[in-house]
C-alpha cells in the first residue's frame, strides 16, 4: 500500500501587528499555499477511501478464511468420531468372533477384521 500524500505546512500567517513590509509578503505566501494544500487534502481523502476499501476487503477475506478453517476443523472432528466408532465396532466384532467356537468362530474373526480394515480406508 502506498504512503499517504503529505499535506504541506502553511507558511506563517500575517497578523494585524505586522507592518506593511511584512504583512503583504506573508499574506501572498499564505494565499499561494492554500490551493496546493487543498489539492493535497483531496489526494489524502482519495487515499483514505481506497485504503478503507482495501481494509474492508481484507477483513471480509479473513472472515471467510476463518469460516472455512472452522468448517474443516468440524469435519475433521466428525471424521475422528466416525473412525473411533468404527474401531470400537470392529473391536467388539473381533471379541465376539474370538469367543465363537470352531471354524465358524475363525471365519467370523477374519470377517470382522476385514470389515474393520476396510472402514479405515
Amino acid at each position: 500500500m502506498a504512503n499517504p500524500p503529505v499535506i504541506p505546512n502553511l507558511p506563517p500567517a500575517p497578523t494585524r501587528s505586522d507592518g506593511p513590509e511584512d504583512f503583504t509578503p506573508k499574506a501572498d505566501a499564505m494565499m499561494g499555499a492554500l490551493q496546493p494544500m487543498v489539492t493535497a487534502e483531496n489526494a489524502l481523502g482519495a487515499w483514505m477511501n481506497s485504503t478503507a476499501s482495501q481494509v474492508a476487503a481484507d477483513a471480509l477475506f479473513a472472515g471467510q478464511a476463518a469460516d472455512r478453517a472452522e468448517a474443516v476443523d468440524t469435519n475433521v472432528s466428525e471424521q475422528v468420531a466416525a473412525a473411533t466408532a468404527a474401531a470400537n465396532n470392529a473391536a467388539a466384532s473381533a471379541t465376539a468372533a474370538e469367543s465363537a467356537q470352531g471354524s465358524i468362530g475363525n471365519l467370523a474373526l477374519i470377517h470382522s477384521l476385514t470389515i474393520g480394515m476396510m472402514r479405515r480406508f
